[in-house]
């Protein structure tokens, strides 16, 4: 199995590298253990299907070949919901709900995650594939505070569980089928293209290029000792 962190710095390096094939803009990112957040803004908003689309082809290849397997990565299609440049309060909001999944699910005490972007906005630091939202910069008059403003909303947010799943008819029996064809022997996808690098899938090494990347981004969003301090003087 590939290390959950080394998947991560996968996808973060692929996602900066996204930024090239399809030209948008980054405001926030986090990566879970199985899922991902983004809020991003095509250039073309007609291009976001083919940003989408090429993210995750391209994901899929490079995970595959660092794991040795063949075939789909991801369980669904994205979910994508059009937000309103000038809808200020619901940017923020969404800003919010993004960086606080690590704190939601229990992971993290406080909002700072290395593979979340959530670094960029409270201390202000260059993670190298991140922007600062307009909605972010009209929260003040100066950088440090809009920062500031931003941590106290983040601050009050309050973690509303979402309800369990009703079980339908014949929704058990698909779920049974689709395990047993997914415990079958491996295919191999004949549209599958190569990806112009090899990996050693015994070292679970990547390209240093992309190494650098994630370990960019994990620099700036990272956890601190300044910051757990500072949550634990607030806890008491």
């Amino acid at each position: 199995m590939i290390a959950k962190g080394l998947r991560r710095d996968v996808l973060l390096a692929v996602l900066a590298k996204a930024q090239a094939k399809v030209p948008h803009r980054l405001y926030a990112v986090c990566f879970m253990a199985n899922h991902l957040h983004l809020l991003i803004r095509p250039d073309d908003a007609s291009k976001l299907p083919k940003l989408m689309h090429w993210f995750g082809w391209y994901s899929a290849m490079a995970l595959n070949r660092l794991s040795g397997r063949c075939g789909h990565f991801g369980e669904a299609r994205y979910y994508a919901t059009a937000i309103a440049a000038k809808d200020h309060r619901r940017v923020l909001n969404t800003l919010r709900y993004i960086h606080a999944n690590p704190k939601a699910a229990g992971v993290r005490q406080g909002f700072y995650d290395p593979y979340s972007n959530y670094g960029h906005y409270g201390r202000l630091a260059c993670d190298g594939i991140s922007e600062w939202h307009p909605s972010f910069l009209q929260l003040a008059s100066s950088l440090k505070g809009c920062s500031r403003r931003y941590e106290r909303f983040c601050q009050k947010y309050r973690h509303h569980a979402k309800g369990v799943a009703k079980c339908h008819w014949g929704s058990r029996m698909l779920k049974r089928l689709v395990g047993s064809s997914r415990s079958k022997k491996k295919r191999v996808s004949p549209g599958q293209q190569q990806l112009p690098f090899a990996f050693d899938v015994r070292l679970n090494q990547i390209p240093d290029e992309w190494h650098q990347v994630a370990a960019r981004f994990r620099k700036a969003n990272g956890i601190r000792d300044g910051d757990r301090e500072r949550i634990i003087w607030q806890l008491r």
